[in-house]
């Protein structure tokens, strides 16, 4: 198949993802495709090839084959590649993309002789270039099923049945599990879920307005994580790239971050995706919410960074939320767009300053932090590096810049991330922003 949808299905999504932005060249980085995850066990994986196959046949006799033109709809029109897209997304299988030669680079490599129901099968048979120029699926029995060609449009085919088979076969790829869940479902898991369950669901605008779904894209994203048990509180593209730790390109894992400019070179975000695992990745844009790879050239040149905001653990039986740390957390959290600055201690009104903020927090968590003033909470507790804090240490830091008189407080999240109330109420922040960096002073850990 060629690669005239591509090319303007990726226009659109270029030239109107920048909603909600405020605005390095990268070197070429392969990202390597997601291992088989042994959480996946061999039931889920062979019922699901069963859906495909199954939703593959039903298109039999329905859809007719297109080079040019994607319908969804009946009567369908696909290409071989388009085809394979379609029943997998129908499945909650997302491949993010309709070009054989991205496919190809999906999943882990498969011996002939191996082949499993839902393994992708490529063909080659042009003589020039070196991309596959045909995909089929596997269903057993040494057969396919494929969008052929249009005299033929979907058929099943034996792999032995013809000389096209047999001397073009170039390879194939197992696309199941690693394109799943893992199973406990990680927090990684969770979030890509969530961004596919808002996908056809959500409006990606210039405002945002949650009960009709309509948000900007970094709105989208804060939405996705905090249904998924992660809070951001984020506005801005900038306010999310300046979030958690720096992943490199080749160690992504799902739930990641991953910025990229409109303008090669810049250090400015203008799209922001949610990497979902095997170079995929869901992008918020004016059109919507939209699936693609990391693969394609656009991505590559202006790619600037991924973030990691969370720990990609196992979400089940998590026991975070019963945590000293975590209730503490949850209470601070639990302020925003609540609590108010003021020179004042008011529980009534929510008033408080910096110090006021930490002494109330931990008040309604059992633990006395002795005052009210940054300096004096500064000797409760034991000292902790900044390089050995945890969630729930409370974090200390001047006003001018490099001074060491304590004037403000903080509640250490995790990730880099801390908590705090300042002249604009109560905000998250990031302890490698230029003003945390030049104004911390230390740490106290106040937690058993």
């Amino acid at each position: 198949m060629n690669k005239r949808f591509l090319s303007t299905t990726l226009a659109l999504t270029i030239g109107f993802s920048s909603f909600g932005l405020v605005q390095t060249a990268m070197q070429p980085i392969q990202v390597e495709a997601a291992t088989t995850n042994a959480q996946n066990n061999a039931q889920a994986v062979a019922a699901k090839a069963d859906q495909l196959i199954q939703t593959g046949k039903s298109l039999m006799g329905q859809s007719t084959y297109s080079n040019t033109v994607y319908k969804p709809t009946y009567p369908y029109k696909f290409s071989c590649a388009s085809f394979l897209m379609y029943i997998f997304e129908k499945n909650g299988v997302d491949l993010g993309t309709y070009n054989e030669n991205y496919m190809i680079q999906q999943g882990t490599y498969v011996a002939r002789n191996q082949l499993q129901k839902g393994d992708l099968l490529f063909f080659k048979s042009k003589k020039t270039g070196t991309d596959p120029d045909h995909v089929g699926m596997y269903i057993g029995g040494n057969k396919m099923i494929h969008m052929a060609d249009s005299k033929q449009n979907i058929v099943i085919s034996d792999l032995n049945s013809k000389p096209y088979y047999t001397e073009n076969y170039v390879s194939a790829r197992r696309v199941l599990p690693t394109l799943l869940s893992a199973n406990p479902a990680t927090k990684g898991d969770k979030i890509v879920e969530n961004a596919l369950t808002y996908k056809n669901k959500a409006t990606i605008s210039s405002s945002t307005n949650e009960s009709s779904l309509r948000f900007t894209a970094p709105a989208f994203v804060d939405f996705v994580y905090r249904k998924s048990g992660v809070t951001l509180g984020a506005k801005t593209l900038t306010d999310l790239m300046n979030q958690g730790s720096t992943v490199a390109r080749a160690n992504l894992k799902k739930g990641d971050l991953v910025f990229f400019n409109s303008v090669t070179g810049s250090k400015n975000p203008s799209i922001v995706g949610i990497y979902a695992g095997d170079h995929r990745i869901i992008i918020p844009n004016s059109d919507g919410v939209m699936t693609r790879v990391l693969l394609v050239d656009y991505y590559k040149e202006h790619y600037i960074t991924a973030k990691r905001v969370f720990s990609n653990t196992p979400s089940v039986s998590a026991p975070s939320a019963n945590t000293s740390a975590d209730k503490i957390i949850a209470t601070a959290s639990s302020l925003t767009s609540k609590a108010k600055f003021g020179y004042t201690y008011n529980e009534s009104a929510l008033t408080f300053t910096s110090a006021g903020f930490t002494y109330y927090v931990f008040n309604k968590n059992g633990i006395d932090l002795k005052d009210k003033l940054a300096s004096k909470q500064a000797l409760v507790g034991t000292k902790v590096l900044k390089s050995q804090l945890q969630k729930g240490d409370l974090l200390f830091f001047s006003t001018n810049d490099g001074g060491a008189n304590i004037t403000q407080t903080g509640i250490y999240l995790g990730n880099n991330q801390y908590i705090s109330m300042t002249t604009n109420n109560v905000v998250k922040q990031n302890l490698s922003s230029t003003w945390a960096q030049k104004n911390y002073v230390t740490a106290r850990r106040v937690l058993k």
